[in-house]
């Protein structure tokens, strides 16, 4: 560990820093330690050290990785595109990470992942998040892993685009029954976690961390809590999932914005449960954490 590190200050390094989760982390962390943000592009914006390498590719990740004390592994795709499947960049990608990190000598890394990890292979990107988890157990250094619920603030992926459909369909389509079970965490939450991780090596133990936000929803009852903050009244109507499968499969040639709001990974994620018994976001930030219904004003 380098001096600073032995101070309490670490040089941390943050993949996927430029994305909805990382911006917050990367704010969270940069008053502590000095934060290096990894991307595959040196233009990217940021106020950080900006480091050019690619998950994808073991060999750029080598030069980026020196110097570093820690590693916060945020890159992540919810979308398979030309070439950029769930297995290359969430499993493989953290297998080059890992490699690259043994070779560099960092000694911590704190691995994010999802609540619903498992090795299925018809939730392939949970089975890619599983897979990845093995990879960081296995990886002989100092970690956490951390299993967010779906995850809210502005500029995210979910809640932003079901608010959207809900303001601007006459009619809000509900996918399947609506019955499935969420526990949204605000995105500030997410990050104070995982800055507490960094902060304290003894809690780089191994564990994993679930964590969920102040409440637990079903997916209708979301849409309620987002119909309610925009002040805006809709009837509803069912789609059945598998119909909507097809929809979205016929549409995927389309430029994105003619595409339903929702991938087909998506799709399947909302018949399952997306829950956790043991959160650990109070123990982690110290706070109670936000409940959607109380954190969506930016919506």
């Amino acid at each position: 560990m380098s001096e600073a590190a032995g101070e309490g200050r670490q040089t941390v390094l943050v993949t996927g820093g430029t994305g909805f989760v990382g911006r917050s982390v990367v704010a969270a962390l940069r008053d502590r330690h000095e934060v290096r943000v990894l991307a595959r592009r040196a233009d990217a914006s940021t106020v950080d050290r900006v480091v050019v390498g690619d998950v994808t590719d073991a060999a750029s990740l080598t030069t980026a990785f020196a110097g570093v004390d820690t590693i916060v592994h945020l890159v992540g795709i919810i979308e398979e595109s030309r070439g950029r499947t769930f297995d290359a960049v969430i499993h493989q990608g953290t297998r080059s990470v890992v490699t690259a990190a043994r070779a560099a000598g960092v000694e911590r890394l704190i691995f994010v992942s999802a609540i619903g990890a498992q090795d299925d292979p018809r939730y392939p990107y949970h089975q890619a998040k599983y897979r990845a988890e093995t990879v960081v157990r296995g990886s002989g250094l100092a970690t956490a892993i951390v299993r967010p619920s779906v995850i809210f603030g502005k500029g995210d992926g979910f809640i932003s685009v079901l608010a959207g459909v809900v303001r601007r369909f006459p009619i809000t389509p509900v996918v399947g029954d609506g019955s499935a079970r969420f526990h949204p965490i605000q995105v500030d939450d997410v990050a104070a976690a995982i800055a507490r991780l960094v902060d304290d090596p003894a809690l780089t133990d191994g564990s994993t961390y679930e964590l969920g936000g102040g409440k637990i929803y079903t997916y209708a009852q979301m849409l309620d809590a987002i119909a309610r903050q925009l002040n805006v009244r809709r009837p509803r109507v069912h789609v059945p999932i598998g119909l909507m499968k097809l929809v979205v499969a016929a549409s995927a040639p389309l430029p994105k914005a003619l595409r339903p709001p929702v991938t087909s990974e998506q799709l399947k994620m909302l018949t399952l449960d997306n829950t956790t018994a043991n959160s650990a976001t109070a123990l982690l930030t110290g706070r109670e954490p936000v409940a959607l219904e109380d954190g969506i004003a930016y919506l």
